[in-house]
Parts: structure tokens; C-alpha cells; sequence
């Protein structure tokens, strides 16, 4: 598959969504605003995990970048998108999130109230806008990280995009229920949606078959990322449930009870399954690393079970009935825009490094 094909399939699926999108947001809009959060976080993992990546090997190197670092450089171009898409979700505030309309009994009213939310929401946009131009118009050219005079940018880089991320997962999926808590959350959400951005990607390199030296070698490297990245998250979502069931408390409890008693419960199997459970063993297989179709496969597999969590984590937070249409809509009608907009990159690559001004970079 190429980028002109990846193209006309976002074209296609892009209208078939915002279509859906336009009828649910007319005779529905706050399940329009619901599907519309769940597709936001969705995608929203797409230029996180092209930035974080790139400066991770900025700090650690790895000849394996010289395969991916087109798919990645193109996954950071789409944060412009990707972060203001919450605007339309954020326009029905009131109907998302209980804590518009406080409690008495609820004590932190000084950070959860719509100005603070906003400020907060516009520099989440601005700080991984930032990162991302680093990330695009760096001193960076195939497998080479930056310059070591440059590198520490990026460690100061991933510090603030650890901290930013795990504020948003606090602030857009965790307040849902204000009055829940988990330390261990902002650390999930941030692996899973790496994970969802970074199976894309390599999802991408497996159908292109993007060029390299040794592109055999490096996709093998890319999967044991993957698999390690795969591990990790499944750690801390088992470590959270084991830890808040053990408590037992009665304002924790409840969250996950939801969650098995809602009709959404079949995507924990989704989740754990196919996020998890399939990519474990597929992957522990050495000859699988090597195989284009296996790896695609697997990449798909965890798309679909990140989804799957991510309407798990939102949807059960209310108690109207589903739309699983309109769900399905906001995905392809982002997600349309979203691919769109990598394809667009991945073929303009060349011509966007060209015109940006050649930087004095000593890699030695």
C-alpha cells in the first residue's frame, strides 16, 4: 500500500464518518460530544508516540530510526490536527463532566472548573506543538539522532512531555468521575497511547515496506519496542486493578464495578485480548519480528483493542444508552482527517526537510 492509496481510503472513510458525525450531532449532541472524546483520545496517540520516539532515540541512538524515522517524523506533522480536535468535544463541557455543575462535597473545585480546564487545554496544545516542530525541523537525518550539543532539549523535552500527558489523562478522562482517583492512571493512559500511535507507525513501515540498509533488522528492532511498550502497559493496567481491589474502598470501587456491569464490558476481553494476550505470544515467536504480515496484523490488533479500552474508560461514565454508530462515525471521520494528513506528510517529507535551513550539527 502506498501513501496515495492510504489517501483515497481516508478520503472514503473520512465522509462516511463526518456524515454519521453531522446526523448524530443534529438529533443527539451530547452523544455526539461523547463519541467525539473517545475518538479524540483515540487518535491523539498517533503524534505523541512519533514524538516521544524520536527523542527518545535522540538520547539513546539506534540504527533502526533509519526505517522509521519518515513514518515517525510524519506522525509528529499531524499534532496541529490531532490536538485541536478536542475543540469539538470541549464545546459540550457542561454535558461531559460533572464537575461543571460541583457538588457541594466536592473540595477540588479550584482545579476542576471550565477556565482552568481551558488554560490548561491550550498549553498542552502549545507545548506538544512546540515538540513536534522540534521534532520535524531538528538537526536529524536518517538513523543520526540530534546533535549532542542539542540533546539535552530532548531529555527536557520528554520530562515535560511526561508530566503534560499525564495531566491530560487526568484532566479529559479521569475527572469523568471527579471523585475517583488513581495515581497509577496517568502512567496508563500516556503507554496506551504510545502504544496506539507507535502501531501505527510500524503498522505503516510493514505495508510500505519503507527503505533501509538493513529494513529486516530494523523491523525487528521495532517490534521488540512495540512488545516491550505492549508488556509495560498491560503491567500498570493489572497493577491498578490489583491494587484498588485489594483496597476496596468505597470511592474507588465503584469505577471499575461500572465497567463490568455496563454493556461496554466486553471490550475489557477486547482490551486485554488483543491488546495484550495475542501480541505476547505472537511476538515472543522470533520468526514472527521478521514476517510483514504478522507484524501488520499484530499492529492492527492493537489499534482496534485501544479503541476498545478507550471507549471503556469513557462511555460507561453515562448512563444513557449507546450509539455505537455515532462512535463509530467520530473515529472515521477523525481518523480520515488524521490519515489524510499522514499520507500528506510521508509524500511531502523530502520536500518540507529540503526547504528548512541546513544547521552546523557535529555527530561525533
Amino acid at each position: 500500500m502506498r501513501p496515495n492509496r492510504i489517501q483515497l481510503t481516508a478520503i472514503v472513510l473520512g465522509l462516511l464518518g463526518v456524515v454519521g458525525c453531522v446526523v448524530g450531532a443534529i438529533f443527539d449532541p451530547a452523544a455526539f460530544f461523547r463519541a467525539w472524546l473517545c475518538s479524540y483520545l483515540f487518535w491523539l496517540g498517533v503524534p505523541l508516540a512519533g514524538i516521544t520516539l524520536v527523542l527518545v532515540h535522540d538520547l539513546s541512538g539506534g540504527e533502526w530510526m533509519a526505517t522509521a524515522r519518515g513514518p515517525l517524523t510524519a506522525a509528529a506533522l499531524t499534532m496541529p490536527l490531532a490536538s485541536l480536535a478536542g475543540i469539538p468535544a470541549f464545546i459540550g463541557l457542561h454535558s461531559l463532566y460533572s464537575w461543571t455543575h460541583p457538588a457541594p462535597d466536592l473540595g477540588n473545585v479550584f482545579y476542576l472548573n471550565p477556565v482552568a480546564f481551558f488554560i490548561r487545554y491550550g498549553c498542552y496544545v502549545v507545548v506538544w506543538n512546540v515538540m513536534a516542530a522540534f521534532v520535524v525541523f531538528g538537526p536529524r537525518e536518517g538513523r543520526l539522532p540530534i546533535s549532542p550539543a542539542l540533546s539535552w532539549i530532548s531529555g527536557i523535552a520528554l520530562v515535560a512531555l511526561a508530566f503534560s500527558t499525564g495531566f491530560a489523562a487526568i484532566d479529559w478522562i479521569l475527572s469523568l468521575e471527579p471523585k475517583f482517583w488513581s495515581s497509577i492512571f496517568p502512567y496508563t493512559q500516556s503507554a496506551s497511547w504510545f502504544n496506539t500511535g507507535f502501531a501505527l507507525v510500524l503498522l505503516t513501515i510493514a505495508l510500505i515496506g519503507w527503505p533501509a540498509v538493513d529494513r529486516r533488522k530494523h523491523m525487528i528492532d521495532l517490534t521488540q519496542i512495540l512488545l516491550a511498550t505492549t508488556i509495560f502497559w498491560a503491567y500498570l493496567e493489572f497493577m491498578q486493578f490489583l491494587i484498588i481491589w485489594e483496597e476496596n474502598l468505597k470511592h474507588e470501587i465503584p469505577w471499575y464495578l461500572k465497567r463490568l456491569e455496563s454493556v461496554w464490558h466486553s471490550a475489557i476481553y477486547i482490551s486485554a485480548g488483543l491488546g495484550f494476550v495475542v501480541p505476547f505470544f505472537v511476538l515472543l515467536w522470533a520468526p514472527s519480528k521478521r514476517r510483514r504480515a504478522i507484524v501488520a496484523t499484530i499492529c492492527a490488533l492493537i489499534l482496534i483493542s485501544r479503541l476498545g479500552n478507550t471507549w471503556l474508560l469513557v462511555m460507561p461514565e453515562f448512563d444513557s444508552g449507546t450509539s455505537f454508530w455515532l462512535d463509530v462515525a467520530a473515529v472515521l471521520a477523525l481518523g480520515g482527517a488524521m490519515l489524510l494528513l499522514f499520507a500528506f506528510a510521508l509524500r511531502a517529507l523530502p520536500n518540507i526537510r529540503a526547504r528548512v535551513p541546513a544547521w552546523r550539527v557535529d555527530h561525533a
